[in-house]
Parts: C-alpha cells; structure tokens; sequence
C-alpha cells in the first residue's frame, strides 16, 4: 500500500517537472542545427564558426549566402541568437576561406572557427 502511494507521489513529481520544465525543453531542442541538413559524411566536416556583429535576420542571410558560396560547402545554417555558423564543407576547405566569406557578408563581421 505504501509502495502505490510513493508511485502516485513520483508520477505527480515527473508530471509537475515535465509541465514546468518542457517549454525551457522544447526551447532548447529547437536551437540545435538540423541533423538533416548538416549531417557530414564521410568525406566532409562540420566547423562552427563564431560570428561577431550579426544583429538580425537579414545580417544572417548575407552570411548564410556567402557561405554557400564557398565551393566545397555543403550546407550551412547561422544563427543569430547564437551567433554562430554551422557549415557542413569537405574536408579540404580551409578555416580561413570561412571566415574569409563570413567577413565578405558584411563590413562589421568578424569570424572565428569555435569547433571543427
């Protein structure tokens, strides 16, 4: 008898932590770059670089459009709350040539490889 009512108690603990939590959950999820798109093969790499003095969407599509410009990219997605660019490229494609594109976007843009 006891054992039901410490099952009940967790259920209404795991509810009470999935109503609370599962919007910051749901939030979090929703930043990750999309497996999909940026899935590398075995051929290609994923670099992210850290974008500086992206304010808005539009600054987002001046980067995300010279990065797939770059040849040899094969995907990318930028984020501006994040700051950031994920670009799935092969393998030859310099960091410099990245950030090179990424400071083309814009004159107040400034790139730097986070992770290869």
């Amino acid at each position: 008898m006891k054992s039901d009512g410490l099952n009940i108690a967790a259920l209404v603990l795991a509810v009470l932590l999935l109503g609370i939590g599962g919007p910051w959950l749901v939030r979090e999820i929703r930043t990750l770059p999309r497996h999909v798109d940026l899935a590398a093969r075995a051929d290609s790499r994923i670099v992210t670089i850290d974008v500086g003095g992206m304010t808005c969407q539009g600054c987002a599509s001046a980067v995300l459009t010279q990065l797939n410009g770059v040849n040899g990219v094969t995907a990318a997605d930028v984020r501006v709350k994040e700051k950031r660019a994920y670009v799935v490229c092969e393998k030859g494609v310099a960091d410099s040539t990245l950030t090179a594109a990424v400071e083309r976007a814009g004159p107040g843009f400034l790139a730097s490889v986070a992770r290869r």
